[in-house]
Order: C-alpha cells, then sequence, then structure tokens
C-alpha cells in the first residue's frame, strides 16, 4: 500500500513539472510587457510550486534530491506541532505545520514522549534572555515589562485587557488566566494548577501543569494542555483542531471535557484508553505526519 502512494506522489509532481515547463514554451511566445510580467508570475507559481513538491516528496519519506533543482527541508518544533519549511531563494518560504497520525503506542512511549516535551517547554522559558524573575504572589492587569516571567515561591494571576502578542511563563504555585484578551502566543509551565477562564482567546497555547488544568467559560484556543492529574474542559470553551488534552500520570488520571465544549484533537487520560474518535497525537511522537495549515511568505 505504501509503495503504491509513494509512486503515485512521484508521478504527480513529475507531471506538474512537466506541465509548468510546457507553460512557461507558451508564454515565450507572448509580446513584450505582457510576457514579461507573465513569466515573472510563472517564476513564482515555479518556486512555490518547487517548495511545496519538497515538502511534499519529505512528507512521503523522498529526499528533495529525488528531483534535481528542489529546496531542501529544514524541520523544527513548534510545541506539540512539527514544523516543515523549504525555501527556493532567499525571498521565499513555504512552511507546513503538522501533527502525528494517531498510532497505538504503549504507556512508556507516552511518558518518555510526554516528560522530554514538558521538560523542554520549561527549559526553553528558562533560557530566554528576556526572563525576568519576581518573588511571592504576582498579579498583572497590564501587559508586563517583559513576555517572559518566573514566579518564585508564590502565585500569578493574569487579567490583561487587548490583544497580547505573546506571554510565556515559569510558575511555582497556581496560575490563573482570566479576562477578556487575545494571546497570540500563550505558554505556561506550572508546579501548581492551571485555571484559564472568562473570554480569553488565544492562536497558539501551551499548558504543562503539575496536578490539574482547567479550561472554562468562553475561552477558545488552540494548542495542548497538560497535566499530571486532570484536564477538565467546563463552559462553553472551544479548542480548534488539532488541540490536545493530555492527563499523564501513575494512576486515576481524567480528561473530562462537558456537553457544552466543543473539542477537536486528541483527549488522552493514560494509562487509560483514547477516545475512539480522536485521530492525530503530538508531532514529537513518531508517527506518519499529517499536514494541517500551510504558509507562504515572501
Amino acid at each position: 500500500m505504501r509503495c503504491g502512494r509513494e509512486g503515485y506522489i512521484m508521478t504527480l509532481t513529475l507531471g506538474v513539472l512537466l506541465a509548468l515547463t510546457l507553460l512557461f514554451m507558451a508564454l515565450l511566445e507572448l509580446p513584450g510587457s505582457v510576457r514579461r510580467r507573465a513569466v515573472r508570475v510563472a517564476r513564482e507559481v515555479q518556486e512555490v510550486y518547487d517548495a511545496e513538491s519538497s515538502l511534499l516528496l519529505h512528507l512521503e519519506g523522498f529526499p528533495h534530491s529525488a528531483i534535481p533543482g528542489l529546496p531542501p527541508v529544514s524541520e523544527s518544533a513548534l510545541g506539540p506541532y512539527g514544523r516543515l519549511c523549504a525555501s527556493p531563494d532567499s525571498t521565499l518560504e513555504v512552511c507546513v505545520t503538522t501533527v502525528s497520525k494517531l498510532e497505538r503506542l504503549d504507556y512508556r512511549e507516552w511518558a518518555t514522549g510526554m516528560e522530554a516535551y514538558r521538560s523542554s517547554l520549561r527549559e526553553t522559558l528558562l533560557r530566554n534572555p528576556a526572563l525576568r524573575g519576581y518573588s511571592g504572589n504576582r498579579r498583572f492587569s497590564d501587559a508586563p515589562v517583559s513576555a517572559y516571567l518566573q514566579v518564585r515561591d508564590g502565585d500569578l494571576r493574569l487579567a490583561l485587557a487587548g490583544r497580547v502578542p505573546s506571554l510565556n511563563a515559569v510558575v511555582s504555585g497556581d496560575v490563573v488566566v482570566e479576562g477578556e484578551t487575545a494571546y497570540d502566543t500563550l505558554r505556561i509551565y506550572a508546579a501548581g494548577n492551571v485555571t484559564v477562564k472568562g473570554r480569553v482567546r488565544i492562536a497558539f497555547l501551551e499548558i504543562a501543569a503539575g496536578e490539574r488544568a482547567e479550561i472554562s467559560g468562553a475561552v477558545h484556543f488552540r494548542g495542548i494542555v497538560s497535566a499530571r492529574r486532570e484536564v477538565a474542559l467546563r463552559g462553553s470553551a472551544v479548542a480548534d483542531y488539532p488541540s490536545m488534552a493530555v492527563a499523564l500520570g501513575q494512576n486515576g488520571t481524567e480528561v473530562n471535557v462537558a456537553t457544552g465544549v466543543r473539542f477537536s484533537g486528541l483527549r488522552a487520560a493514560l494509562p487509560g484508553n483514547i477516545l475512539a474518535d480522536d485521530s492525530v497525537m503530538p508531532s514529537f511522537l513518531d508517527g506518519r505526519k499529517v499536514v494541517f495549515e500551510r504558509r507562504v511568505a515572501r
């Protein structure tokens, strides 16, 4: 089955390359400025296609060198997601964001992957040169001076207003995020519990909580929420695809999703069962990659 799919991908790629070559030949017959503009547009289309072809081959297990002239592919991690990028030249970059297709893994594989992810999140936040430290309980109603916070020996409460491009926190106690705030990125590593409530919107969310994490109210997000005992989603919360709620401990773990919640992604309480209608898992767990987002930047 896999050989057949790979053969199809290679045939499709070569076929479109041939079509674009014929298009270039036809454009050479156009006169003057129309031809120059058409050739430039066709060249831009070719560059995007070359990048996408390289990404497609990479996803199917082929090296970009399988077809001469295709750009190399770079890989990076974006929390629970993977990021693949190809750049035909210095002015263009085509990237896709991926998750892994859900596969049957044993508890040890899940535990190893999740612990590595949580440790990596903590270390990434603590190593940031913009990190600013605080002691004792802290409450912010205005955006803090730095987007990177460390709160020692206390809890953190965030009740910001408006749009916040990025906020990242490592906290020794509990964390509460509330209000009417639009976060582009919100990343929290907490030894205690984490609660997000109110009318908060988060384009990219990472939470690594201690015993418990709760999302409630009218919170809208995409990302991953993990805890060692329970992840709860209440109220009218919305988790866009592909979000992940993972409770991973030794026993008694729970992922509770209330009736009014819209959740699309992975709900895993481990050790135990994963819901039958879930289909994805974090990209850092090896599996076949599934693309859910594409971006072209110039």
